[in-house]
């Protein structure tokens, strides 16, 4: 067990004292019968790039403003970006353009109001591919910035796959 002391020396001839608290009365307060209503809110898992590019498409810009609009509503929702790649060009490279899509979509969402403390930026390069296919559409679904979110009352968030930007190869 460790000793609390009630004063302590801070440097520059100041002393800090520790206010005695008085002790609360004990108080009842009524059980709620029925717990608060939960609410689920629909927000999309990610955004899809072209082929080694970062910028945001306009169909991308369509479900970053959704994802916008439920953090708007929502101040508690926090969120991890995550950039992802295809697998077809050196670990190091591809590490760079995940970082690069991630901070797109980063710089987006703060341009809209978005504060920068309710975010993550990482690279996970082609680490964590979503199939393990060769082809355009896998490839096309590896190109993306992943959105992980974290809601701090505990509300129900209904994740969901949005493929509505996805740009496969010409």
């Amino acid at each position: 067990s460790s000793t609390v002391t009630s004063t302590a020396s801070i440097p520059g001839d100041c002393t800090l004292v520790e206010p005695k608290i008085a002790a609360s009365p004990v108080v009842d307060l009524p059980v709620p019968t029925t717990p608060p209503a939960k609410t689920t809110i629909t927000i999309p898992r990610n955004v899809h790039f072209a082929l080694d590019k970062s910028h945001l498409s306009p169909a991308s810009t369509i479900v970053l403003d959704r994802i916008i609009q439920v953090l708007t509503a929502n101040p508690t929702i926090s969120v991890d970006l995550s950039g992802h790649t295809d697998p077809r060009a050196p670990q190091a490279y591809n590490q760079a353009l995940g970082m690069r899509r991630a901070i797109s979509v980063r710089n987006y969402l703060l341009k809209h109001g978005i504060a920068p403390q309710r975010m993550t930026i990482r690279s996970l390069g082609f680490s964590k591919r979503r199939s393990n296919e060769i082809g355009k559409q896998p490839y096309a679904l590896d190109r993306r910035v992943e959105f992980e979110y974290r809601d701090f009352r505990g509300g129900e968030l209904e994740i969901i796959d949005k493929l509505d930007d996805l740009q496969l190869e010409q």
